[in-house]
């Protein structure tokens, strides 16, 4: 038996690989060819070419498969030229793409239409029947092609089997084949009875071309990591003033946070989690190769307690230049960039020439407007106007800042803010009325007009745009001009000089605020009994420029003048640029030699005119800031084909990087005459003078491989070794290096399943170094201001710094999967990740017996993993299309240790809630006063009151909330008919906290709809006796008392409203902490696309106008008018999330843009 089973064995080993090729050979199409002439399949070919001329051909195993070639056209003799490339593919409808020197992609080509036509013997007709079967270039049939008839937009559908049938009217009408996965052909009907139609792969979802770090071109299928890329079209769907925002919802694991919904507002972007915990988790951002500067800006010398937004500096850059956005979030993808990268990398490419040999300019115009109105504001409270409520001698007191007074519109009449006086200087009692729209009238509805024109020809583009923004709030404005310019010329075969500039001014007379003293702070905790249009003349009668007319003479401003007279200017100029030289100098080695730079002054202007709150008699600051950071690199090159199915390249190289930053500031706090803003009109011994330079430098060199096998194996190893200025010569060299591995499962496995077009497995590990900011090493004096009369007094730093610093170090490991079914009409892209962040550089409190505060030391590790998951896919083809794409995020952070002499550690805090980590907790956590708790017995843990009946604090702080979420989700659809396209973003953000200052105001002082239980006997006030006094607004907070004898009773005292909000909300931030859960619909665009029949007689090759519009919707968990995502402060020019203070609120924002091409 066991002999019969092997001679079965063997028999079907011998004829398994028979029938196979049979099989194959039977399902290969039919090339036809002389007897004499040897056809060599295409794969074959091209690794001939590649081993001869040190060429490197790209393509996936469906684009090249059953294609054969003729063997003597095979251009192995007498040199390699694309012309003779082109000669050898043209026949099989296919083309090569020059990616560089020595590198092409083989595709299909968009014209080549493989078709087989029966002819009708009868003779044309007005109306026919077209019938056919739609293959792939596998030969396979494709079952729901949509076939449309041009014009008139009849659709059918192709069936199981491939087939179609589609009546036409005459032999004008055009055919148009289209499914997702594969090149859209048109074909003329004419009078054929039978068509026969082959759609071939669209290459670019098989092998992607994506620019990784250092702005290498590499196919996304090689690389053993996640990136995600973004197309410069979908950055300017809906456009925004600032492009980071542009990324919110559509990028896994990218968190993106606007301090303010003013369009030039400051934005907070962090990858993966925050990773350092003194050093911010930015990111790096590059554009066009060169790393430029990111960081919010703070005023230079503010004035006054208002905090000013002067926005990120990488608004600068023009959302109409953009090419693409490629965020690399893993440090295995951004480890070639150093240490600035610890934190991930975001890659910019600008718009270049059309690098076509077209005759002639191309030219392209946009504009933009877009329309910004506040909405969603809390719902304030308009029965009940100024005053006080505690006193029961005056219980009216109407000229309060609080919210407690007399009933409104009761046909009353009372003392209030702006009451005549009589002969005697009595006030006289005015209408008491409400003014319900008193904080929508307010804010003004804003705009922002984008202009753009482009003109660009084969090696060049040249751009210009202007922005005109007016803000929300009165008085708030934002201008900018940018000129960008990409150019390239080739000085011979070889040699090739590329150049990107691009240039932009931002101004401003005015820019927002936000916290106490802001216009917003100052509208939102108005009374509504106060009309804020009386206000707009904000001067006092007979005293122009030295006293303002307020609505609360000598404790809060009025708002107009704080929007007029208090103002925030400033102007930046910057310019950034490189210019790139690449060299073949062989056959298969190259040079890239790079030198960049990046530009920008900045001056700030502050003025306060008399009778300010803050400055009584005026102030005035003005600071400007310098930065210049240059880098030069190189790049050499070599690849390499070794035998059938390896091929490998190498490259090293290195970076120089100087920056330079420079600022002064001068503040007055003090002004001798009233409306003359320079430092020469200080008021003597007042004027403050700061400056500070440093200086940077870090030298590198770097490596990078991969070696690839049979175009689907793929293993990429890199290593970076730095010289940081700003650590000890000892610790001042750090190395790190990465390797990755991805496998083409799909290509390795020869799977032609109708069901799974495309399988990738990928992973990662990589180690990334970091450095500290300059001065960290050595204690030194600052110069203090102003003098000790005519002596020069000096500081010495607080903080001891640390001359053996060593570097911080990250361990990354990611894996994970790319899928794609259905012949590419379902991908779905998998990512786990772990990111340990250890010898964190951290200032830590030291014993004051040592002179100084605090020492900087290494200490602490974080941790951050999770998962990212994004599914693409396209439900509906056809006349009607539609395309969905999805992203998830999931991250959890981990404080893994700390030093051994730090139980926790405070990292700032915002309006009285603190940010501390301690070991085994999350980066994140907010700490903030309770309420004290029965600590036994029958009520345990039921707030415990003091013995009158009110809250009270418990001691020391406790966890109140985090502001990471749970998780992150986007949802984009887009929906195509004919010339109309429909294109929704919907952001999802859920759980994570945060705490609301304003609500805490607002309640504590009677300002909302909240506040009006217990108000009076309508309101479920109860009848007390207060000192005598009958009132019947008495309230009784729910909670237990001590009774004395150890025991605790339930509370039965009485108290007055304003004692019950104000002892229940301002001592408790635990109970001003809620869900930071939100869900907006982001983006919104309705797109009509003009044909070229009806441009014909119009001098524009393309035309499209949409509607547009942003946060159409939006639903927080938090309730209206308090927007989670704006919970953010600025304190010396880090963005702190989870504290919502005064920012400006939620707007709805709607327009238009018009397209167009000459």
């Amino acid at each position: 038996m066991d002999i019969r089973f092997n001679r079965y064995l063997f028999l079907a080993a011998f004829l398994l690989p028979q029938l196979k090729a049979i099989t194959a050979d039977a399902r290969a199409p039919k090339h036809f060819a002389p007897p004499s002439q040897k056809m060599v399949a295409l794969a074959e070919a091209l690794h001939q070419i590649q081993g001869t001329f040190h060429v490197n051909f790209n393509y996936s195993s469906a684009t090249i498969a059953n294609k054969f070639v003729p063997a003597e056209k095979i251009p192995v003799k007498g040199g390699f030229t694309e012309d003779k490339l082109s000669a050898l593919l043209q026949p099989l409808g296919l083309v090569a793409e020059k990616l560089d020197a020595t590198d092409y992609a083989i595709k299909p080509a968009v014209t080549t239409q493989k078709q087989s036509y029966t002819f009708n013997v009868a003779a044309s007709r007005a109306s026919h029947v077209v019938k056919g079967v739609v293959t792939n270039d596998k030969e396979e049939l494709l079952a729901g092609v949509a076939v449309t008839a041009r014009p008139g937009g009849k659709t059918v559908l192709t069936n199981a089997t491939g087939a179609f049938s589609i009546e036409v009217e005459g032999d004008d009408v055009v055919l148009v084949f289209s499914s997702a996965g594969y090149l859209t052909q048109e074909l003329k009907a004419g009078n054929n009875a039978t068509l026969n139609v082959q759609l071939q792969a669209d290459i670019k979802n098989l092998d992607n071309v994506v620019v990784t770090a250092l702005g290498i071109k590499r196919q996304e299928k090689a690389l053993g990591y996640s990136i995600a890329t973004i197309d410069g079209s979908k950055v300017n769907t809906v456009k925004e003033v600032n492009v980071v925002n542009a990324l919110s919802g559509k990028v896994a694991g990218v968190d993106i946070r606007a301090v303010s919904s003013d369009p030039g507002s400051s934005v907070l972007i962090t990858i993966r989690g925050s990773s350092s915990i003194s050093s911010g988790s930015q990111p790096l951002f590059v554009v066009d190769g060169v790393p430029i500067s990111s960081g919010n800006r703070t005023p230079a010398t503010p004035v006054g307690q208002v905090t000013v937004d002067y926005g990120s500096p990488i608004s600068d850059i023009n959302p109409d230049d953009i090419a693409s956005i490629s965020v690399l979030k893993g440090a295995s993808a951004a480890a070639l960039y150093g240490s600035r990268a610890g934190n991930g990398v975001v890659l910019i490419t600008t718009k270049s020439g059309s690098g076509k040999s077209k005759k002639g300019l191309n030219v392209q115009a946009n504009f933009n407007a877009m329309y910004d109105k506040a909405w969603q504001f809390p719902e304030f409270q308009n029965e009940f106007g100024a005053g006080d409520v505690t006193s029961s001698t005056d219980p009216t007191n109407t000229l309060s800042t609080a919210s407690w007074g007399p009933r409104l519109d009761q046909g009353t009449k009372y003392v209030q803010w702006n009451s005549p006086t009589d002969v005697n200087g009595n006030l006289v009692p005015t209408d008491w009325v409400s003014y319900p729209n008193r904080v929508k009238d307010f804010f003004e509805t804003g705009s922002t007009y984008t202009t753009n024109v482009a003109v660009s020809g084969n090696n060049f583009r040249l751009s210009y745009t202007n922005l005109q923004n007016k803000g929300i709030s009165p008085n708030t404005d934002l201008q900018r001009n940018t000129v960008n310019l990409a150019a390239g010329y080739e000085l011979s075969p070889k040699i090739k000089v590329t150049t990107n500039v691009a240039y932009a001014n931002n101004h401003s007379k005015n820019r927002p605020t936000f916290n106490r003293g802001s216009a917003s702070y100052i509208i939102y905790t108005m009374p509504g009994n106060i009309n804020p249009a009386l206000l707009k003349n904000y001067w006092q009668k007979d005293k122009e420029g030295l006293a303002q007319f307020s609505q609360d003479q000598g404790s809060t401003d009025n708002p107009y003048f704080v929007a007029y007279e208090l103002t925030n200017g400033y102007n930046r100029n910057r310019l950034t640029g490189n210019i790139q030289l690449n060299i073949d100098l062989l056959k298969n080695l190259s040079l890239m030699v790079r030198s960049g730079v990046d530009f920008y002054s900045e001056t700030d202007e502050s003025k306060r005119a008399f009778s300010a709150v803050q400055n009584p008699n005026g102030g005035y600051s003005i600071g400007s800031l310098f930065q210049m950071e240059r880098n030069t690199d190189f790049l050499l090159t070599y690849k390499k084909n070794l035998k059938k199915d390896w091929s490998f390249f190498v490259s090293a190289g290195g970076n120089r990087m100087d920056a330079n930053n420079n600022s002064q500031s001068q503040a007055a706090g003090t002004l001798v005459m009233p409306g003359v803003y320079n430092i020469a009109n200080a008021a003597a011994g007042v004027v403050t003078n700061n400056s500070s330079r440093s200086t940077r430098r870090i030298n590198s060199i770097y490596g990078m491989g991969e070696l690839s096998y049979s175009n689907y194996a793929f293993l990429n190893l890199t290593a970076r070794n730095d010289w940081s200025s700003t650590l000890p010569s000892n610790h001042n060299s750090y190395f790190y290096p990465s390797a990755s591995l991805s496998f083409i499962v799909s290509d390795m496995l020869h799977l032609n399943s109708k069901t799974v077009s495309f399988a990738k497995v990928r992973m990662n590990w990589s180690k990334v170094g970091k450095d500290t900011d300059p001065y960290n090493l050595y204690n030194n004096f600052t110069f203090a201001s102003p003098d000790w009369g005519s002596v020069k007094m000096a500081t010495f730093s607080a903080t001891l710094k640390n001359n053996n610093l060593k570097p911080e170090i990250a361990t990354s490991y990611e894996a994970g999967t790319d899928l794609k079914f259905f012949n590419n009409r379902l991908g779905i892209e998998a990512t786990y990740y772990s990111t340990s962040s250890r010898n964190q550089i951290v200032p830590i409190p030291t014993s004051m017996s040592s002179g100084y505060s605090t020492k900087i030391i290494n200490t602490g590790e974080i941790r951050n993993s999770g998962w990212e998951i994004g599914v693409n896919g396209t439900p509906v083809t056809g006349a009607f299309t539609w395309n969905i794409s999805a992203n998830f995020t999931r991250n959890r952070n981990k404080v893994v240790s700390l030093s051994k002499d730090l139980s926790s550690y405070s990292m700032g805090s915002a309006e009285g809630v603190q940010y501390q980590i301690m070991e085994g907790t999350q980066m994140g956590d907010m700490y903030g006063n309770t309420w004290k708790t029965v600590p036994d017995g029958p009520h345990k843990g039921e707030e415990l009151l003091d013995n009158t009946g009110h809250s009270q604090a418990a001691t020391g702080l406790v966890k109140i909330g985090n502001y990471n979420p749970d998780f992150m989700a986007g949802f984009t659809n887009a929906f195509t008919y004919k010339q109309f396209s429909l294109n929704t973003l919907l952001d999802w953000r859920q759980g994570g906290q945060f705490f609301s200052y304003v609500f805490m105001n607002l309640l504590s002082d009677g300002r909302t709809v909240n506040t009006l239980y217990g108000r009076d006997a309508a309101h479920g006030g109860v009848s007390w006796n207060d000192n005598g006094v009958e009132r019947n607004d008495g309230m009784i907070e729910n909670g237990y008392i001590s009774d004395g004898n150890g025991g605790y009773v339930k509370n039965t005292n009485v108290t007055d409203p304003e004692s019950y909000y104000g002892d229940y909300y301002w001592k408790m931030h635990q109970r001003n902490t809620f869900s930071a859960t939100y869900v907006k619909l982001r983006e919104a665009s309705l797109t009509y696309t003009f044909t070229k029949k009806q441009l014909s007689r119009l001098p524009f090759t393309n035309l499209s106008v949409a509607l547009i519009g942003r946060n159409l919707f939006s639903y927080t968990a938090a309730g209206k008018g308090y927007d989670p995502e704006t919970a953010m402060t600025i304190k010396s020019g880090s963005i702190v999330p989870g504290t919502a203070s005064w920012s400006l609120p939620y707007t709805r924002s709607y327009g238009v843009k018009l397209s167009v091409n000459f």
